[in-house]
């Protein structure tokens, strides 16, 4: 990434509007359901609180076959190298190991399988153009474009950590091993009463399992 991001530094080290997010939604939307039909893509971060920038755009995709998602990914790059858009990919295999759950000790780095990559986004893609530099007057620009391919049975917290914001990620798990007595991470809730994993198929469950009232992500700003 580092060589990369060199070679594309003035683009990535611009802002990204909610526009050429969309734009890049759109274009990643058709590269994975062209592979799997019935995956499920959502963009996350900042956009999905949202926020009209951002330095990045990341996306959660997954599919209802468990298992499916552990390929998924390195599909998604090749079919974005044969439209000659991709400019740089790095992916990382899941090191998912639910035997070594629950962490006790929160990483920033969850276990999916994810890959960062470099896009090309043609202005004619974005609805009212690119967010240009002054004087730039290419038809394009590079992006920073995150993918995260969790299980469809963490996809839920997957989607809660992802969205953000860091505070409110914080602020949640110190409630929930405070207040509750769980874990909460990018993976999972625990209860340390019940001794058991909670499941949850949306985030809505994950705050039930809380007893906290649905947040919705625009106010998660914190």
């Amino acid at each position: 990434m580092q060589q990369s991001g060199f070679l594309h530094y003035g683009d990535i080290s611009r802002a990204v509007s909610k526009a050429e997010a969309q734009a890049l939604g759109s274009i990643i939307d058709e590269a994975v359901h062209a592979i799997t039909p019935d995956a499920v893509l959502v963009l996350t971060g900042g956009f999905r609180r949202g926020k009209e920038f951002g330095h990045d755009v990341d996306f959660i995709v997954t599919t209802p076959q468990l298992g499916w998602e552990e390929n998924l990914l390195t599909n998604v790059i090749s079919r974005l190298k044969k439209q000659g858009i991709l400019l740089f990919s790095e992916y990382q295999a899941s090191t998912l190991d639910i035997s070594k759950l629950p962490s006790y000790r929160f990483e920033a780095m969850d276990h999916f399988a994810k890959c960062f990559l470099i896009l090309r986004l043609e202005g004619s893609q974005v609805e009212g153009g690119l967010q240009g530099a002054e004087g730039d007057n290419r038809s394009w620009r590079a992006v920073r474009v995150d993918l995260v391919s969790p299980p469809l049975d963490h996809y839920a917290y997957a989607l809660l950590g992802w969205t953000g914001s860091r505070q409110f990620g914080r602020d949640l798990r110190r409630f929930a091993r405070l207040e509750r007595r769980m874990l909460l991470d990018n993976h999972a809730l625990y209860d340390n009463t019940k001794k058991e994993f909670l499941t949850a198929t949306s985030e809505k469950d994950i705050f039930d399992h809380l007893g906290l009232e649905y947040i919705e992500p625009w106010q998660r700003n914190s």
